[in-house]
């Protein structure tokens, strides 16, 4: 007996995280995403998001 396909779902991307106001390693890590979309070279941009999710827990979390 045949299965029945499932169902998937397509979710609607990560919102990409912004630079804390004031904080120069946020701009340093937003500024190098920019600078690797510009290049067309999104396994750096998503490498970027990582960096700076990961700053952003350990230097901005309370």
């Amino acid at each position: 007996m045949p299965q029945k396909p499932q169902a998937y779902r397509l979710t609607d991307p990560t919102v990409e995280p912004s630079a804390v106001p004031g904080c120069s390693e946020c701009l340093s890590l937003s500024l190098n995403r920019q600078n690797a979309r510009s290049r067309g070279d999104y396994s750096a941009v998503s490498d970027a998001n990582v960096m700076l999710r990961r700053h952003q827990a350990e230097a901005h979390t309370s």
